[in-house]
């Protein structure tokens, strides 16, 4: 044994000598190996766990990093698609206000003698100048009960009833449950027949006053079953209508409101401005050839006009939410926009660009129901917003010019709303008839929006592939754990082996020493 040591030991010299660049590399390539080996496991200090890790998230960083940029290109469409919808849906906003024919109606109300009626307007009210005279005005009949009494408590032997007719109808019973001033009260207001009663203080007692509705056909008896205690004879005034004359039409009115001669108009009549004539012969009121009453006085003038202040500022509005939809649509098609969220979303996208188009050549173009170039249109001589003083520069806004607006809207209110609303009352989108400028923008917008237009459909695509992006994403983290438990499984196995060679080597280590000791006998 010794020799075979010794041999073994001698020989080792002359083959490094005979081949010293391969003995050199060997010894790096034993040295790295062994650096590795001193340093896994079994108690060498390297941390495997960190060692696996690190190798997965090499082969893992770049592969998640494409699946990111993918994600995030796509969520940047639908923040982008996002900004369109709503710069869309703010124009389609603007001209919905114009593209309903009652939508224009907005009625300035000129009165020349407020203190005799007042009159106010709504949306349906028709432009125009009335004349009004107002001979009288409707009344209500005031009755004043015969008895007085001490005190509002008095009791009111035998009472238990009241009987009401109208204009000589059929008498309905007021029950009377407390006999009292108080209690009557009580129970005639409580009715619902229209009748109205007071207690009145006189200074000397109480008394009732009760009053009807307005209105010729509103006078009342109100008796008591005990008529010696209670009575309500005494009449302090009529009931009777309202009269006046409306551009010279005889009008009667029960109540001094009155909503059906002028379309969308209330008339509250406050006091008279008009007398009766009396025919000299007959000593009744005088009528003219056509049967109308002939009344003396002043007339009140009525003025209903075109609000046209009002069409203006929607006009203004639509410039405003067009022009802002396409500074937002510069946005998110500018690759070098710096606006948050959506800024540069949309760069190059050519559905942008061709919505941008389809919307600009809608607008600037001519309304179905244009006046045409021989005025013989609907709009007779106006066809689109250019004749009401809107139109688009270089830069793809919508600039106004007020004089021609102005005009327009002076001078040709009706062809203004024809050309813009094209007369419609909420016409439904299966009508096909004319709709205006503003109906049809709205329409081509519905359709920019709907379900299969390209908003929606770009956007649904773009969340389709977030989710596919999302699910490789997945994949990968599931891959990659695999490898992870492979890895450590490895060099786990790696370790162990380390561990054992370590311990062999410790071994033989010190039975060469033990030998060693004995040979050189130290």
């Amino acid at each position: 044994m010794v020799t075979s040591v010794s041999t073994s030991t001698s020989a080792s010299p002359t083959t490094s000598s005979s081949s010293p660049t391969t003995s050199n590399g060997n010894a790096t390539a034993t040295k790295a190996a062994a650096n590795v080996v001193s340093k896994l496991g079994g108690g060498s200090g390297i941390d495997t766990q960190s060692l696996a890790e690190s190798l997965v998230n090499a082969e893992k960083a770049p592969r998640q990093d494409a699946i990111n940029k993918n994600i995030s290109k796509n969520q940047a469409i639908v923040a982008g698609y996002s900004a369109v919808k709503f710069a869309l849906s703010n124009v389609q906003a603007a001209f919905n206000d114009l593209k309903n024919k009652s939508g224009f109606n907005s009625i300035s109300v000129k009165n020349s003698n407020p203190t005799v009626i007042s009159a106010t307007a709504t949306n349906s009210a028709n432009a125009g100048a009335h004349s009004i005279m107002v001979a009288a005005l409707a009344k209500e009949q005031r009755s004043l009960g015969g008895q007085t009494f001490a005190t509002a408590n008095t009791e009111i032997t035998g009472l238990t009833s009241l009987s009401f007719s109208l204009n000589g109808g059929q008498a309905s019973t007021i029950a009377v449950g407390n006999p009292t001033p108080s209690g009557v009260l009580d129970a005639i207001n409580g009715a619902g027949l229209g009748l109205n009663a007071q207690l009145v203080d006189t200074g000397s007692g109480f008394k009732f006053i009760v009053s009807g509705l307005t209105g010729a056909n509103n006078n009342f008896t109100l008796t008591s079953n005990v008529p010696a205690s209670l009575s309500f004879n005494q009449n302090l005034q009529s009931s009777s209508d309202a009269v006046l004359q409306v551009d010279g039409l005889d009008i009667t009115s029960s109540n001094n409101s009155i909503t059906s001669v002028l379309p969308g108009v209330t008339l509250s009549l406050t006091s008279t401005n008009a007398t009766f004539t009396v025919d000299g012969n007959t000593g009744l009121k005088a009528r003219d050839a056509n049967g109308n009453l002939i009344l003396s006085g002043t007339p009140a003038s009525i003025d209903l006009t075109n609000d046209t202040s009002a069409t203006k500022t929607k006009l203004l509005a639509l410039v405003t939410a067009y022009n802002d939809a396409n500074s937002l649509l510069n946005e998110v098609t500018n690759p070098k926009s710096t606006y948050p969220t959506y800024g540069g979303t949309l760069a190059g996208n050519s559905s942008v660009r061709a919505l941008r188009e389809q919307l600009r050549m809608t607008i600037t173009g001519d309304s179905s129901t244009a006046g045409g170039a021989n005025g013989t249109g609907p709009a007779r001589s106006l066809s689109a917003l250019r004749d009401l003083g809107i139109e688009i520069d270089k830069n793809g806004n919508l600039t106004t010019k007020s004089v021609t607006m102005d005009l327009a809207l002076q001078f040709k209110f009706k062809d203004t709303v024809t050309l813009l609303s094209g007369n419609q009352e909420n016409q439904p989108s299966f009508d096909t008839t004319p709709s205006g400028l503003a109906g049809d923008v709205s329409r081509k917008i519905d359709v920019m929006l709907s379900s299969a237009g390209t908003v929606t459909t770009e956007t649904a695509n773009a969340n389709s592939r977030i989710t596919k992006f999302q699910d490789n994403l997945n994949n990968l983290n599931d891959r990659m754990a695999v490898l992870l438990a492979r890895y450590q499984k490895q060099f786990a196995a790696m370790d162990s082996m380390v561990g054992q060679i370590k311990s062999t080597q410790t071994g033989l280590t010190s039975t060469f020493a033990g030998l060693m000791a004995m040979y050189t006998n130290k």
